[in-house]
């Protein structure tokens, strides 16, 4: 079993996370879909006491670098640092690697990068909702974090809320757009509340409540709703921050160079419609696109002279860049870049 998932339509399953929750998964076994081994104990003996369970890592993701003291570009370092962070906590083999304590949705991404580098292994990526817009802390959409980490090798999206509003806001928002498996990180009050959960799959107790308390609460919680996952007629192409909705027929700009100018072309940009096309001819502009990354606000055509260079842009550019054919790459190029980067070819 690769990662812990059950299946739609059927009572959410626990991530047991607890030495203590033990007699329970004993109990019960098929209320539960993994386990996280806690710190200092070895996922090889969770497993062998555990077995069929899948039993994975929690990772800890850094703090963001302080940029003006960062070599750029800044996502690299970032990347980097996760790796060297990761690495020692690697030396067993893991089911799965857990990825929380994101500072924001870039570097959640980047960990998931440094993750996939490092292992094979499944990742499970918690995505920690700041308001009852679906937003993170840092203004991501939710949908924009789906849409980039399903891309990239995350099989499973953990949310996290201070309110049950705010998470079923959420939910609401990402379910009909998931091609993985939903979690949560929930209080038993909520469930009690009968707070309306849409996809779920996957529950972890909140802080300050237990696994025996969200057993009994998951009983008799009839809030639990499946939306239809849909809208296959549109891409769905992040840029970053917000969620685009396109067809394959979407407008491309002219080529913009990211030089010098390039903050003053994405404000001259700002009123057009369609995607914009960003031209990388070298290694400064790469730094150019981490850096005016922010101004982006729609989606992003990328074109580069090197199939380095436009891996090192797919690198630093958070969202889910469209690929349209200019500079043409050769068939296994491409077919990395969408399976590592998410590029979309249109």
């Amino acid at each position: 079993m690769d990662t812990p998932l059950c299946q739609l339509n059927h009572t959410p399953q626990i991530l047991l996370n607890e030495a203590e929750d033990l007699p329970y998964y004993r109990q019960t076994p098929a209320r539960f879909a993994g386990a996280v081994a806690p710190d200092g104990e070895s996922c090889a003996q969770w497993a062998n006491s555990l077995a069929p369970l899948p039993v994975g890592r929690m990772l800890d993701c850094p703090p963001w670098p302080e940029e003006d003291s960062c070599e750029r570009p800044v996502t690299v370092r970032y990347i980097n640092r996760c790796k060297r962070l990761f690495r020692p906590q690697l030396k067993e083999e893991a089911a799965f690697y857990y990825l929380r304590s994101a500072p924001g949705f870039a570097a959640l991404r980047a960990a998931v990068l440094a993750i996939g580098e490092l292992t094979g292994r499944a990742v499970i990526a918690e995505v920690a909702i700041e308001d009852d817009e679906g937003r993170m802390a840092d203004g991501t959409d939710v949908r924009a974090a789906l849409g980039v980490l399903q891309c990239i090798g995350v099989t499973t999206i953990v949310l996290t809320a201070h309110d049950p509003e705010s998470m079923t806001a959420a939910l609401d928002l990402a379910a009909p757009y998931a091609r993985m498996a939903l979690g949560a990180c929930v209080h038993s009050a909520w469930l009690r509340a009968q707070t309306k959960l849409y996809n779920i799959e996957l529950v972890l107790p909140a802080d300050h409540d237990d696994t025996a308390r969200l057993l009994k609460a998951l009983d008799d919680h009839t809030g639990g709703e499946t939306i239809p996952r849909d809208h296959d007629d549109f891409i769905l192409a992040p840029d970053g921050k917000n969620a685009h909705f396109i067809d394959a027929t979407i407008d491309i700009s002219d080529e913009i160079e990211c030089g010098p100018r390039l903050e003053e072309a994405l404000i001259e940009a700002e009123d057009d419609a369609g995607a914009l096309k960003l031209v990388l001819e070298t290694e400064d502009d790469v730094i150019k696109l981490e850096e005016f990354r922010y101004m982006i606000s729609r989606p992003l055509c990328l074109c580069a002279a090197s199939a380095e260079l436009l891996e090192q842009g797919l690198r630093v550019f958070p969202g889910l860049a469209l690929y349209d054919g200019t500079w043409e790459q050769p068939e296994d190029v491409l077919h990395y870049l969408e399976k590592k980067y998410g590029l979309i070819r249109l």
